[in-house]
């Protein structure tokens, strides 16, 4: 029998066994996808759906308590839109009842393409007929609460009795039991379903642990029968070779069989024969090293030369008499090694260095250098293999001036925005002195502000080395000196503290940061040290964690309602809580002997967004 018939059939019933477990796998999978698929559109979102419901729902009854707590109040007080209050939880609702109908035609659309004509029908039936039902309840709700909106605005004592008799009872009574039974009935389907896969799957690794082990005790026999037919006597060729290539050519190899291995017997017994009668031809060899593109200069033990390839003459222009039996480290530049150096170990794991040529000009190289050994062990010389890199270099110098250009040119673009941000800031001042209106002329100053922190960052980086990052520690004193200058007459009441650590911040970081120092600054020159009081603003920036710390504080007389984002914040604090979302940070303010603004952040969120 040929060894491509024995394979063949070994292979033939490994892949067999394979084939099996692989088709198991694949119905497992499919079973799997088919119960995870029904999860993800059914039990599920339900699950996650009538969770949200309830809530928008416990929200709106939390709502109505607060309105009828704010009609309470002295008529001359603010109170909320009464239909904004509970209209946004209403839509929730709403929003949330039509997507779980959306889900449950969803399911039913699958469930007939799937043959599951059951799941269908129970969908129409209990889970449409329910969500008609919540929807039915939900629209009567509505038109309570909206009752009840009216009648708080009227008389607040009735709407209490009016809440807690009608709008709290119908949710107690009518919708709550409603879509606690949809989700226990949700909660019950998703469990049937978790539990319908577990077993899918351990039955299929029961199974498929079955065919494992007998395709491994097939695997263990077939193997054993191919090293008894096909093994042994290819470790006889094997050791036959051995003593061949040693020179032993009287050795022969008896053919046990008919097959291929019986022929490469024959085959390596005439081949013995043959190397008795002639040797392996010296002028192949010579092809193959005058072919080579490398240079090659093979030194004896002192690594003097004793022969080079035509690429080596090529390359460096000499003659091979010329270079026969001069020393090799005669080629190098001595600037390239010290004459100290150990040249067959400083070649070792392969340099760049530099050879000269016949003219006296240079090239550099790539060189290697491998020991030789003769018969016994003993070093017999060194091979060298040496490329000409000028190519590269060249291209290395190339790209090297390319960079350093484009370096150049975006330093000039940075240049060039920070002059257009100046103009920008002069333009408004000029504009603000033709201003008679004291607020709109303060509006116009704060403008300039942010205008000259961000030309700042573009003045950075035109004087750094680095243009992806800044020196935030030089930015924030450039730009609490201008601050500075802007207070006039009153800088020597506020003194300033910088405590910054040398962190650098990518472009996209600083400039909100910059923006966020200015605005706070700005701010506590403004309102922390009125009638001319004198105080302390430090501004500090340090590592915490995995992200930054930016912390402003003063010690004047504080904010005096907090930080808010209504209609009554500034608009340097309506643009710090942007600046700070910007840069997906979170923002803390304190009051203690002044006001301490603490913004934590994190460099790789900005990134990942």
């Amino acid at each position: 029998m040929r060894i491509g018939l024995k394979l063949t059939a070994a292979f033939l019933s490994i892949a067999s066994l394979v084939g099996i477990v692989g088709y198991l796998a694949h119905t497992t999978t499919r079973e799997v996808e088919r119960q995870m698929d029904r999860l993800s559109r059914s039990a599920i979102v339900k699950v996650a759906g009538t969770t949200e419901i309830t809530t928008a729902l416990y929200a709106s009854q939390l709502a109505a308590h607060a309105y009828l707590q704010a009609a309470r109040m002295p008529s001359g007080e603010i109170r909320p839109d009464r239909h904004g209050v509970l209209g946004v939880h209403q839509t929730h609702v709403e929003d949330g009842l039509a997507r779980q109908n959306q889900v449950a035609e969803s399911i039913i659309r699958w469930a007939e393409d799937q043959g599951l004509n059951d799941l269908a029908e129970r969908e129409r039936t209990q889970t449409l007929a329910t969500l008609r039902q919540l929807r039915e309840e939900f629209a009567a709700h509505v038109a309570i609460e909206t009752e009840f909106l009216t009648l708080a605005d009227q008389d607040p004592v009735r709407a209490e009795v009016f809440l807690e008799n009608h709008l709290c009872e119908h949710f107690e009574s009518r919708l709550l039991p409603l879509l606690t039974a949809y989700r226990e009935r949700a909660e019950q389907e998703l469990t049937q379903a978790v539990r319908a896969t577990e077993r899918a799957i351990v039955v299929s690794e029961q199974r498929r642990g079955l065919l494992i082990v007998l395709a491994a005790v097939g695997a263990v026999l077939m193997g054993l029968f191919m090293s008894r037919t096909i093994g042994r006597p290819l470790a006889e060729l094997q050791r036959a070779a051995l003593e061949i290539g040693l020179g032993n050519f009287e050795v022969r190899v008896s053919p046990r069989s008919r097959d291929e291995v019986g022929m490469l017997a024959l085959s390596v017994n005439q081949m013995a024969a043959s190397l008795q009668e002639t040797t392996v031809s010296r002028r192949y060899l010579d092809n193959i090293i005058r072919s080579m593109r490398e240079m090659l200069i093979v030194t004896d033990p002192e690594m003097k030369i004793r022969r080079v390839n035509p690429a080596t003459c090529r390359e460096l222009g000499y003659l091979e008499d010329d270079l026969v039996g001069t020393p090799f480290r005669g080629l190098f530049d001595q600037e390239a090694i010290s004459e100290d150096a150990d040249l067959s170990k400083t070649l070792a794991p392969g340099i760049e260095c530099v050879l000269r040529t016949e003219s006296g000009s240079t090239i550099p190289v790539h060189c290697s250098a491998a020991r030789m050994d003769d018969g016994e062990g003993k070093p017999a010389g060194y091979v060298c293999v040496a490329s000409n890199i000028s190519r590269q270099k060249e291209t290395e110098a190339s790209l090297l001036a390319s960079l350093k250009e484009k370096e150049l040119l975006l330093k000039e673009v940075h240049h060039r925005v920070k002059n257009n941000l100046q103009v920008i800031s002069s333009l408004l001042s000029l504009q603000a002195r033709e201003l008679a209106d004291p607020e709109v002329m303060q509006l116009f100053q704060e403008s300039q502000g942010r205008v000259r922190s961000m030309a700042l960052i573009h003045e950075q980086l035109y004087r750094s080395s680095d243009l992806a990052r800044i020196d935030f520690f030089a930015y924030v004193q450039d730009l609490v000196t201008h601050l500075q200058r802007g207070l006039g007459s009153d800088a020597s009441q506020v003194r300033f503290q910088l405590d910054i650590q040398p962190w650098p911040l990518a472009l996209d970081q600083a400039i909100p940061c910059g923006m966020i120092v200015n605005e706070l600054v700005s701010n506590a020159q403004k309102h922390a040290f009125p009638d001319g009081q004198s105080g302390e603003i430090r501004v500090a920036f340090d590592r915490k964690g995995d992200g930054y710390l930016l912390t402003v504080a003063d010690n004047g007389v504080g904010l005096q309602n907090g930080l808010t984002e209504d209609e009554n914040s500034t608009l340097g604090l309506k643009v710090v809580q942007a600046l700070v979302r910007q840069i997906r940070g979170e923002l803390d303010v304190c009051h203690d002997g002044g006001t301490v603004f603490c913004i934590r952040f994190d460099p790789a969120k900005k990134e990942m967004s």
